[in-house]
């Protein structure tokens, strides 16, 4: 009874993240569908739980999107297939190594890149390259700003909070929040290194930042024992 309640919860939450997306446009058609198997393959694999945090992820990344975009005037354009694989795919892997600590590192990360690129973009210091500490022009791949990095470190928090209210560990909610954290700037320095020379595109560079943050948090975590 429990597995079908769980399933109908699924399937709404779905429909209704579905019919948003297309009438917002946030998503086009093919990143409808993409979200929609993420969505499942994330709930067969972690449950519930999992599976409304990464929803939460796609929300809360939503909203910095459309208020930087509103603030900078800049047209919010429509996710891809690419956004939804490059941020969610270092999530799934975790969680098909039976890893939910990894999976809570890996959204941390993806999190903290997001704030960090569009909250960033209302910086008014220009941002400097994150391998070379030279200014470029907003927008520009592997640039930070202190903006960006608060808010990189709040949208780690957020996830970590989330990580301590269901475990009520507090040293590991610390891991995920550094792991997100150095994972958004991990994010960064292959975006300087790689995507601002066109040799990796950003769906990729975010799931290499993803995969880093949820590298760091797991090394970190082992100096714990």
């Amino acid at each position: 009874m429990d597995q079908m309640a769980n399933a109908l919860v699924l399937l709404l939450a779905l429909s209704i993240f579905s019919i948003v997306s297309f009438r917002k446009r946030l998503l086009d058609r093919d990143g409808i569908l993409i979200a929609a198997i993420v969505g499942i393959t994330i709930y067969l694999m972690g449950g519930l739980e999992c599976f409304f945090l990464i929803v939460f992820f796609f929300v809360a990344a939503e909203i910095a999107t459309k208020f930087g975009r509103s603030q900078s005037k800049n047209q919010h354009e429509e996710r891809t297939t690419g956004n939804i694989i490059g941020n969610s795919a270092a999530a799934i892997l975790a969680l098909y190594f039976a890893s939910p600590f990894g999976y809570y590192a890996a959204v941390s990360a993806a999190l903290a890149d997001t704030l960090s690129s569009e909250i960033g973009m209302l910086s008014k210091k220009k941002p400097r390259l994150v391998t070379t500490l030279k200014e470029v022009e907003h927008g520009t791949d592997g640039g930070i700003t202190p903006l960006g990095c608060y808010a990189a470190l709040f949208g780690a928090a957020m996830i970590g909070i989330f990580h301590f209210l269901k475990f009520q560990e507090p040293a590991i909610a610390l891991v995920i929040i550094l792991g997100g954290f150095f994972g958004s700037i991990a994010d960064s320095v292959f975006g300087a290194a790689f995507e601002l020379k066109k040799m990796l595109n950003n769906a990729q560079v975010n799931f290499l930042g993803s995969a880093s943050g949820t590298t760091i948090a797991i090394l970190l975590k082992s100096l714990l024992r």
